[in-house]
């Protein structure tokens, strides 16, 4: 018979105590008071398959009190499969167990602690009630007993596959380290579908037996995912040198080549020099060497951090990938040919590439007190190869620019500095194929300004800076973050 609730409308309920009345009418109203005031529990009340029925209130009570203790310290053994794992004996109650007494309780207390007539109608229509006790595994409770009992266990973490690259250039893998896990989510529904049911409980119940359910946890890192990648070798490599650079300069590169190690770009994604150079501040600070400004060297803060990007530069175009951004400096630099360096100005200049390899890219930077290099590591056909031709199409001839200096004679001239050719440059990408030149493409067309000579003079008829007229005097900062920085 299914369960009856306690729970009636006013409307039902004085409908059944109506009937009962009609029905008892020949036994009269004292009767009726006695069955409502009786303390024992409806003949045929179950509660859980427990034969209830025909107990006083304080036996059911003692009784119901004694066996939710019963349950609550009932013995699980819990057997480890695993040597890694040890087996345990905890209690139910230990273990997450609730007891839902709710309607039982409901019920209780419309039969014995309620007026007179509402008892009356709560006994008739639980004359025959098969009431619940749901019991069932409290799953954060469960999770917290788990984790303290097994605490040695959850201490061990899962340690990431790595990736090395190693000195020959080769690629290794150092696998991952995975632990075993108690799998609460089977244990909890193992636990739940094992609990005894209330009948036959003062028989006596021995302790639960069951297998620890067991998982392996992964890192998020492993040798497969790590592999999917496809970095699978070296594909480009170049290198550049300063041998004479000051210590600031130094620590610009190095720290600069330090944001892009091991640097990590996904198939599509788009390597941006701004946010290297923002990084790089933040976390080192750039010291003082010089920059270029207006197409003069001149004291300031982060010089050296283009030629990082001049080096990767030219490591992007022996790799074939896509140049979505670049500009050459407006002076000429010893570290690299012309038409193959690439320049930064924090909000007018970048310097940014796509990875158009169809597998992730793998940026490798590292610097000695002479060098830095650059190496790229990703996927690529090895009968692929690139060369780069720079071409001077075109030499532009210094002007002369004239320093009045009153302290000269009269119509005397004194020469400062020799001026310097400037370039106009092509740059060109040849793919081969089996060493077999299949395409040719034009990077880029550069333009190097001359730098002027530099003469001081004393002539009444030449104004100053004459012959300088051409000159591009736009302020804009490169090769740095900041500057001048004058003392």
């Amino acid at each position: 018979m299914p369960p009856t609730s306690p729970i009636l409308s006013h409307t039902r309920k004085y409908l059944l105590i109506l009937s009962f009345i009609v029905v008892l009418s020949g036994a009269g109203w004292g009767a009726l008071y006695a069955y409502g005031t009786g303390q024992k529990l409806p003949a045929h009340f179950q509660v859980a398959g427990w034969k209830a029925g025909g107990l006083t209130h304080t036996q059911f009570l003692r009784q119901l009190d004694e066996q939710l203790k019963v349950y609550n310290s009932l013995k699980v053994h819990l057997a480890s499969p695993s040597s890694e794992i040890r087996s345990k004996d905890l209690t139910l109650a230990e273990l997450g167990l609730v007891i839902d007494r709710e309607e039982l309780d409901e019920a209780i207390q419309k039969m014995f602690h309620a007026s007179v007539i509402n008892r009356i109608a709560a006994r008739w229509s639980l004359r025959n009630a098969q009431l619940p006790l749901r019991m069932s595994i409290d799953p954060d409770k469960l999770n917290a007993a788990v984790r303290q009992r097994w605490k040695e266990l959850y201490d061990r973490q899962p340690v990431a596959a790595r990736r090395v690259v190693n000195p020959d250039d080769s690629i290794r893998y150092e696998p991952e380290r995975t632990v075993p896990r108690l799998d609460t989510i089977t244990l909890q529904k193992e636990l739940e579908s094992g609990i005894p049911p209330v009948t036959g409980l003062f028989s006596g119940l021995g302790p639960l037996k069951l297998a620890i359910p067991i998982y392996i946890e992964q890192p998020s890192v492993t040798v497969d995912s790590l592999k999917k990648q496809g970095v699978e070798r070296k594909i480009a490599e170049f290198a550049t040198s300063f041998p004479l650079s000051g210590t600031g300069r130094i620590h610009n590169i190095r720290s600069t080549a330090t944001s892009i190690q091991d640097m990590l770009l996904a198939p599509g994604e788009t390597f941006d020099y701004s946010k290297i150079i923002e990084r790089t501040e933040a976390q080192f600070g750039y010291q003082e060497a010089p920059v270029i400004l207006n197409g003069k060297l001149v004291p300031g803060i982060g010089g050296g951090i283009c030629q990082v990007s001049s080096t990767l530069y030219n490591a992007v175009l022996r790799s074939g990938l896509e140049i979505i951004e670049r500009r050459n400096h407006s002076l000429p630099v010893s570290y690299v040919p012309l038409g193959q360096d690439a320049t930064f100005a924090s909000g007018y200049i970048n310097f940014k590439f796509r990875n158009n390899t169809g597998a992730y890219l793998l940026i490798r930077a590292v610097t000695t007190d002479r060098d830095v290099t650059v190496k790229l590591f990703g996927r690529s056909p090895s009968t692929d190869t690139y060369d780069i031709e720079s071409k001077i199409i075109e030499k532009i001839q210094p002007t002369i620019k004239y320093l009045h200096n009153p302290a000269l004679r009269s119509g005397s001239t004194k020469p400062i500095t020799q001026g310097k050719e400037g370039y106009i440059v092509e740059t060109y990408r040849y793919k081969k194929v089996n060493g077999i030149v299949v395409s040719k493409e034009l990077v880029s067309k550069d333009r190097y300004a001359a730098v002027p000579t530099l003469v001081a003079s004393n002539l009444g008829d030449i104004k100053p800076d004459e012959g300088n007229q051409g000159e591009n005097n736009s302020q804009i900062l490169e090769d740095g973050v900041k500057g001048p920085s004058f003392r």
